[in-house]
């Protein structure tokens, strides 16, 4: 009988967190939001438009957000790939955006913060 609770009590925990992990967003859905508001915040004090495009050595994969996701985030100038502004961005698994740090440019570059902890 005992056995049988637990067993009840454990799927009904199953089923009640079932839809936190299928309504969480992607990677790239995290990545994506974001890259929007580093260009908003960059735009704020420039007339000329903005875009963004993903390094191809970012790993953009399918995963899914965790509840708190940190991406390290630089913009280059186009014409010479130089670094002009650097965030670090925190979203939830929904991929909203909870905070963008602006980082000193004086900081290693998104792919070494990514991996210093």
């Amino acid at each position: 009988m005992n056995n049988s609770k637990i067993l009840t009590v454990g799927c009904a925990v199953a089923l009640a967190l079932a839809p936190c992990s299928v309504t969480a967003a992607s990677l790239q859905d995290g990545l994506d939001a974001c890259a929007d508001a580093m260009v908003t915040v960059l735009a704020s004090g420039s007339d000329a438009p903005l875009d963004y495009s993903v390094s191809p050595d970012s790993d953009t994969s399918k995963a899914r957000l965790r509840v708190r996701e940190t991406i390290h985030l630089d913009a280059r100038d186009p014409a010479s790939n130089e670094v002009v502004a650097r965030a670090d961005c925190v979203v939830d698994s929904r991929a909203r955006v909870k905070r963008l740090v602006s980082v000193p440019l004086t900081e290693p570059d998104a792919a070494e913060r990514a991996i210093s902890l």
